[in-house]
């Protein structure tokens, strides 16, 4: 009964997203958006062919953003990196973190800071937080 009691009372302190998260998942989410536009205009324009000043011109936006978004998520990854690393030094075993690294884009979306995308996003997050844990000190 203890051991429920901390696990309840630990699920809560993990479903607040810090602040410096939630800039960092809107802010990549938005990124990786105008990329996917940007990547769709490139790919539109047969790029075997000749490339004329238009065609030139959205592969170096595209190329812009794919870069900005790569940044964006490098960002994100690191803000979620130490939140990981929180829950290591608490021992908290893998299943406890993706529980709680869910209910936190919950609470994110929830609140507007990051659009629900049908799951990609979580996905992406859930994948890196298995992937800190299994590469953690």
């Amino acid at each position: 009964m203890a051991f429920q009691q901390r696990e309840i009372g630990e699920a809560r302190a993990y479903t607040e997203a810090p602040a410096t998260i939630a800039t960092a998942a809107s802010h990549y989410q938005r990124h990786r958006a105008t990329e996917a536009r940007h990547l769709a205009l490139m790919a539109s324009h047969n790029l075997a062919e000749e490339w004329s000043s238009e065609t030139h011109a959205a592969v170096l936006e595209a190329r812009m953003h794919v870069r900005a978004a790569y940044e964006a998520r490098a960002a994100f990854r690191r803000e979620l990196s130490e939140f990981v690393r929180e829950l290591r030094t608490e021992r908290a075993p893998l299943p406890f973190a993706l529980r709680h690294t869910r209910a936190m884009l919950q609470r994110l979306q929830t609140s507007g800071a990051i659009e629900d995308d049908g799951g990609w996003m979580e996905a992406e997050v859930l994948e890196w937080v298995i992937q800190l844990y299994e590469v953690a000190d």
